[in-house]
């Protein structure tokens, strides 16, 4: 029962400490020799968990996808208007990037080639589900055009957001990434919302109420 029980917590200290490593010294210089010495436990004991490091760097990825989806609840209980959700979690993940750990080393696991077989694709359904959800949504209460095919839009929706995680941990700080995400939603909201819910997304999000008219 104790082992039982010691066993998420045991998880949760290594696959903290490996987003800590990751972060610090990149994932290829970083083994799984430091991750049990940070956490103060035995390879054995590691490899209950993880058979290799792929496997958490895996589950890194895993809980950032996991975290996605706690942003996107954050942003439509604090709204309660899936699309202004969808626009406020877009950028939250964006800015995130760059100011939280997690966030940040699970973008650079993703574009390692090592990995990328391994997470990318998982990655982009992840964030097309949190992104479709909301569209749907949408789609019930009356906002979206009725041309718009949400599963389409989500991938794009992704694609940009993941473009722009991306430039986000490679360009220096001072270039604004989070400004093209805005932008871009500035267009999207023109093709996909019908035109009195356009406007009134456009003047409510914050991110966006400088650049929409």
């Amino acid at each position: 029962m104790v082992e039982r029980a010691q066993g998420p917590r045991t998880r949760a200290r290594l696959v903290t400490a490996a987003i800590d490593l990751f972060d610090r010294d990149g994932y290829e210089e970083t083994s799984l020799d430091a991750v049990c010495r940070r956490v103060e436990l035995t390879k054995g004991a590691l490899y209950r968990h993880f058979p290799s490091k792929q496997a958490l760097a895996v589950a890194v990825v895993e809980d950032y996808l996991a975290h996605a989806h706690q942003v996107r609840g954050r942003a439509w209980a604090a709204t309660r208007d899936p699309v202004l959700a969808l626009v406020d979690a877009t950028t939250e993940l964006t800015e995130s990037a760059r100011t939280t750990p997690l966030v940040r080393v699970a973008v650079r696991l993703v574009i390692t080639a090592e990995l990328f077989d391994l997470v990318a694709g998982a990655h982009f359904l992840g964030l097309v589900a949190v992104a479709r959800d909301l569209l749907d949504e949408a789609v019930l209460v009356g906002e979206v055009r009725p041309t718009v095919n949400t599963t389409e839009e989500a991938m794009g929706i992704t694609a940009m957001l993941i473009g722009a995680q991306t430039l986000a941990v490679l360009m220096p700080a001072d270039c604004d990434i989070p400004a093209h995400v805005t932008t871009d939603w500035a267009h999207r909201l023109d093709r996909v919302l019908l035109p009195r819910h356009r406007d009134r997304v456009a003047r409510t999000a914050h991110a966006l109420h400088h650049i929409c008219g």
